[in-house]
């Protein structure tokens, strides 16, 4: 059973909490909540799925989904999950016992999230973004598993998420690092280094190998570029010189001639220090690939953590779902 309750701070009516256990903490501002809610009807473009540990890397990235969502008029839910352990079968002829653990577990779990929820309030008021919907996430289980349950019910539009490549909240959200959690949700990911700082969002790369599928994600990049006066600019890497991959590059500047894309080649073996160049060069913003390439940012955004943190810390990605072009 899932209770909904509006936890309401005075200062900020539009803010929601949903508790799945516990509810009685809340009781009273579930009361107050009902009679405000009815009369409150918000228009929202987006939403936005932040899952969170409240750790330092997972602070920083709420602060920038908090602007990003003032950017594009979006709400955010803010999502915190824990797990019980699996209590060893020489402790099943002590119910009592197994139950006061988990009862502590939850407890205890719970408490650190009424502590956190106020804080994650007092930083949307610290960067002007109080007037941000924010619903509040408390579950129990698996982490991929609640992530796929909510974005279902709640029609999640994409997911941000904060990432140092090796904490332990990112292997317990995505088994290993980011890539296991883009490669099994299919709305788009933004992935934000530990050290990004939110900006007006000017430039949207995006790197591409040039296959029709990836039209699908160049059009969708295109769309929200265009909702933020933004430009896109496009990355094809080749590691040595292509006659029939430029004769695709072209029919690709064709289609797109009307929209505000440009195209871009570089030519060398490096993909890596082609990417990162680009990145430099154009003066990228957020960094945009289609989830079939993860195999090769991966080595380049995630698993190549000591130059992620000393070139690119800044640099969101942004994954997008493969889809068959129109």
């Amino acid at each position: 059973m899932q209770i909904y309750a509006n936890f309401i701070n005075p200062a900020n009516f539009k803010s929601l909490c949903i508790l799945k256990k516990n509810a009685i903490f809340f009781y009273n501002h579930l009361i107050f909540c009902n009679l405000i809610a009815t009369n409150q009807q918000l228009k929202i473009m987006k939403k936005i799925l932040f899952p969170t540990d409240f750790s330092e890397t997972a602070n920083n990235a709420f602060v920038y989904a908090l602007k990003l969502a003032k950017s594009i008029d979006a709400e955010i839910y803010v999502l915190n999950t824990y797990e019980m352990p699996v209590i060893s079968t020489t402790s099943a002829g002590q119910p009592e016992l197994i139950q006061n653990v988990y009862n502590s577990i939850e407890l205890n779990n719970f408490d650190n999230y009424k502590k956190q929820v106020p804080k994650l309030r007092s930083i949307a008021t610290d960067v002007d973004c109080s007037d941000i919907k924010l619903t509040f996430i408390f579950e129990e289980g698996i982490m991929l598993s609640i992530l796929h349950k909510i974005i279902r019910d709640e029609n999640i539009d994409f997911i941000v998420m904060g990432t140092n490549g090796n904490s332990g909240f990112e292997k317990k959200l995505l088994g290993s690092n980011t890539v296991h959690v883009m490669e099994n949700v299919d709305i788009p990911i933004l992935s934000v280094p530990r050290k990004a700082e939110f900006k007006r969002l000017n430039n949207f790369g995006f790197a591409t190998m040039l296959r029709d599928s990836d039209k699908a994600g160049l059009h969708q990049i295109i769309k929200i570029a265009k909702s933020l006066n933004a430009d896109v600019k496009v990355l094809h890497v080749l590691r040595k010189e292509n006659p029939d991959a430029m004769n695709v590059l072209n029919s690709w500047k064709e289609e797109f001639n009307n929209e505000n894309v440009t195209f871009h080649t570089v030519l060398n073996e490096k993909l890596d220090e082609s990417v990162f160049f680009f990145i430099d060069d154009q003066l990228i913003d957020v960094m945009c690939i289609v989830k079939r390439h993860l195999n090769f940012f991966e080595k380049i955004f995630i698993t190549s953590l000591s130059k992620q943190l000393s070139y690119h810390a800044d640099v969101p990605v942004l994954v997008l779902k493969e889809q068959k072009s129109k």
